[in-house]
């Protein structure tokens, strides 16, 4: 569930990857990050990063450990991280959490070769976390720092900023910390994002 909160603040771009390599010749990805940004479209793939203090929590793929990811497939970015957040949060009560974005990546491909399979352009893959910083994630989650990357993924480029954290449920904001990994190449369950 995406709450109707306003977005705090523009994005800021804090990568940009031109060539890069997992997509067509003369394309770029770009990383933004935020702290509660709206998210653009089109939207084709949705990532859900839970935090604990400075942990990140992660899930096993084919390929390694990566975040939870969802292929959009028709649905929108709200309806895709409230599976998300039902899968990998079940102690939340009622099962739909208030979340937001807190990041995305931007595939920009101008001309599209007949290997990439998302909308061009643009095409974007948002990055989502629980605004309740307490919920705990469900078994067969491991830290960011215990999870290793599957063969094949010598390649990726993982970008680490720091995220802004949003106010907590008591309403105080405490500003920055932790750290977003964000994997701007594919792994097996996301091409292009």
């Amino acid at each position: 569930m995406i709450d109707s909160s306003p977005p705090s603040g523009p994005p800021r771009l804090i990568r940009s990857v031109p060539a890069a390599a997992w997509l067509p010749p003369g394309s770029t990805a770009e990383v933004w990050a935020g702290d509660d940004l709206e998210v653009p479209p089109p939207a084709v793939i949705v990532r859900l990063a839970i935090f604990r203090a400075r942990e990140l929590y992660c899930v096993r793929t084919p390929r390694g450990f990566d975040l939870p990811t969802l292929f959009l497939d028709g649905l929108s970015p709200m309806e895709g991280v409230s599976r998300l957040t039902r899968q990998h949060l079940p102690t939340a009560p009622g099962g739909d959490v208030p979340t937001r974005c807190i990041g995305y990546v931007r595939n920009i491909v101008p001309e599209p070769d007949e290997s990439y399979r998302l909308p061009a352009p643009l095409a974007h893959v948002p990055v989502f976390t629980p605004r309740d910083p307490t919920l705990d994630p469900a078994r067969g989650h491991r830290r960011l720092d215990q999870c290793r990357t599957g063969p094949g993924s010598a390649g990726r480029t993982a970008l680490v900023a720091h995220r802004p954290r949003g106010p907590r449920p008591d309403g105080r904001n405490p500003g920055l910390g932790g750290r977003l990994v964000i994997e701007t190449s594919p792994s097996s369950a996301v091409p292009g994002g």
